[in-house]
């Protein structure tokens, strides 16, 4: 395989509609598929950063592999005011947080697996 420069997420569109795209060194177009584009009406576009950040992560298009961990998340809520179904769906919803983590170490994100959920029964 060619070397590919690596892709960076670009702001693009007003303050109103901002939308993302990511571009490589040479000022390609990532147009999704996995295929690079020389035109810009082929660049796939994201409504938020996070989407855009997302894709190129799990596509390694940043010039280094992305590493992937588990980890328990303890999410504790009023008792009885959600049902194991409700938090499911709530969870799927808003299962996807960007943190910009320290200067050097940026582009972490946070996935909640809603599907992974169980009541902790109390001792």
């Amino acid at each position: 395989m060619d070397y590919l420069p690596p892709g960076r997420v670009q702001r693009i569109g007003d303050e109103r509609f901002p939308r993302f795209i990511i571009r490589d060194g040479i000022g390609q177009f990532w147009a999704g598929k996995n295929r690079w584009s020389d035109k810009s009406s082929d660049a796939e576009l994201f409504y938020t950063e996070l989407d855009a950040t997302k894709t190129r992560n799990r596509h390694c298009l940043g010039g280094d592999q992305a590493d992937t961990f588990t980890v328990t998340v303890v999410v504790t809520v009023h008792a009885r005011r959600w049902s194991a179904k409700e938090l499911a769906l709530f969870l799927k919803r808003h299962k996807e947080f960007f943190i910009g983590g320290p200067p050097g170490k940026e582009g972490l994100l946070l996935e909640i697996v809603p599907d992974t959920l169980n009541k902790v029964e109390s001792r």
